[in-house]
């Protein structure tokens, strides 16, 4: 396994009541009596990252040896199918298990045992090329781009459940905001049940990992949080990013996540409304990567955009080579203080010229240019754009129109025939975007919009 460098290592289990525990590692040493419920924690000093195999020992009444222990970063992947999504099926994953030997990467598969009694199961694997093609194809390329870069141990702990919505990721406690939290190891009154039941997933798959030192979280999540729940979507998650915050008690650790693929209709307007002709909720993925991007105002978070590199008609579509880079690119940066873009075009400001309208970007890069997705498919002939998409203005009575746009510097300059007075912007404001601005570092511009227009107050004719 890995252990977390640099950071104070809390080791706990369960021993009879009142017996006494030594732990020895890297020639540190603590022990503790065990309480009378049986658990015991010690905490061990900061050690160092390094790349030689090392042995934890436990001694009680019996003993535990544990070998093959490194120090290095430990990082948190969580999410549902597209994190869970396997490197064997993945893009490029066929053709990798000749090079995926690496004695210094390690997965945690954790187990979902959501709708059974043994919490906290799982296993660590070393990254061999018969152990590989099960991993998270995101969490295996994320982590293979850290080893090129900081040359230590990394550990992933892969926490993933298909169909699990967003509520079952966050513990009983912080969906009902109370400030209290359980021990580590404390099976909650909330029974197991079924994963999608709100809790059930925190329960089963982090509370049991509660303390352990860690470098931060990756997340991709949001395909079972579409339609209606994707309005409530900007609260849960931004109350689960601070509510494992909070359980761990180590300050605002990084926290990336992935603003879901692209998705549905390749021929919807240019801005897909809330709701369809029978006024039903549509997906709504729009609404749901807003909420995603709105945990951004939470320190110490990042986005990597992904709605370039979806597929119409696949929830789960295979380029999670791209996903994995760009979740590595904002690691790199952030958390790892090497000088590279880590973010495409972000939305910064708009100005009304008359009938027109610009909008000024900020993360620029390189510059902005007309892009394209990195991913294509097989079977499909690239298609060369000569122009820039996914934008759509709007005047004063909110009925949207796609927009001619044009670069200009660090903005882009947008206009329309069909509206005389624009008054707002959006761009990729569809579950399926087909917009192509990106800087010239290859990373996309993400969806933004500059109204205030919510669900409800849409005209009822659209």
């Amino acid at each position: 396994m890995v252990l977390q460098q640099g950071s104070v290592l809390p080791i706990w289990g369960k021993a009879s009541p009142g017996e006494r525990v030594v732990v020895t590692f890297g020639g540190e040493s603590a022990q503790s009596v065990a309480a009378s419920d049986g658990s015991w924690r010690v905490l061990l000093h900061p050690i160092p990252a390094t790349r030689k195999s090392m042995t934890l020992l436990v001694e009680g009444r019996n003993h535990l040896k544990i070998d093959d222990v490194m120090v290095g970063d430990v990082w948190i992947c969580a999410g549902e199918g597209n994190m869970e999504f396997p490197l064997s099926d993945a893009v490029g994953g066929k053709e990798l298990p000749g090079d995926t030997a690496d004695p210094y990467l390690h997965f945690f598969l954790a187990e979902n045992s959501s709708t059974g009694d043994e919490v906290g199961a799982g296993h660590w694997v070393l990254c061999t090329p018969e152990s590989a093609p099960s991993f998270s194809a995101v969490g295996y390329f994320f982590a293979r781009d850290l080893r090129n870069v900081c040359q230590r141990p990394i550990g992933m702990i892969q926490c993933t459940a298909k169909d699990a919505p967003i509520q079952s990721w966050i513990s009983p406690q912080g969906l009902s905001a109370a400030p209290s939290v359980s021990k580590e190891g404390e099976k909650p009154a909330s029974a197991l049940r079924d994963q999608k039941s709100p809790s059930a997933l925190f329960n089963a798959m982090i509370a049991p990992l509660i303390p352990y030192a860690m470098t931060g979280v990756i997340w991709y999540q949001g395909e079972s949080d579409e339609g209606m729940a994707s309005l409530q979507y900007r609260r849960f998650f931004s109350r689960l990013i601070r509510d494992w915050r909070n359980h761990w008690k180590a300050g605002p650790q990084p926290f990336y996540f992935v603003l879901p693929a692209g998705f549905g209709d390749e021929d919807g307007p240019v801005v897909e409304p809330f709701a369809g002709d029978s006024h039903q909720p549509s997906r709504a993925l729009p609404w749901l990567r807003e909420g995603a991007a709105c945990a951004l105002t939470l320190p110490n978070t990042g986005m990597a955009c992904a709605t370039d590199l979806g597929l119409a008609d696949d929830r789960y579509p295979p380029d999670k080579l791209d996903v994995g880079r760009r979740l590595a690119l904002l690691a790199r940066k952030r958390a790892y203080g090497e000088d590279v873009v880590d973010s495409g075009p972000t939305f910064d400001s708009m100005r009304i010229e008359g009938s027109r309208m610009r909008v000024k970007f900020s993360h620029l890069g390189s510059g902005l240019i007309l892009g394209a997705s990195p991913f294509q498919r097989e079977e499909v002939a690239p298609s060369i754009s000569t122009r820039l998409s996914g934008f759509a203005l709007a005047g004063a009575n909110r009925k949207w129109f796609p927009a001619n746009a044009v670069i200009e510097k660090d903005s882009v300059l947008l206009s329309s025939d069909a509206v005389m007075h624009p008054v707002a912007v959006r761009y990729n404001w569809q579950g399926f975007p087909k917009g192509n601005l990106y800087n010239r570092e290859g990373l996309p511009a993400p969806p933004f919009r500059t109204d205030e227009t919510q669900p409800d107050e849409f005209p009822k004719d659209r």
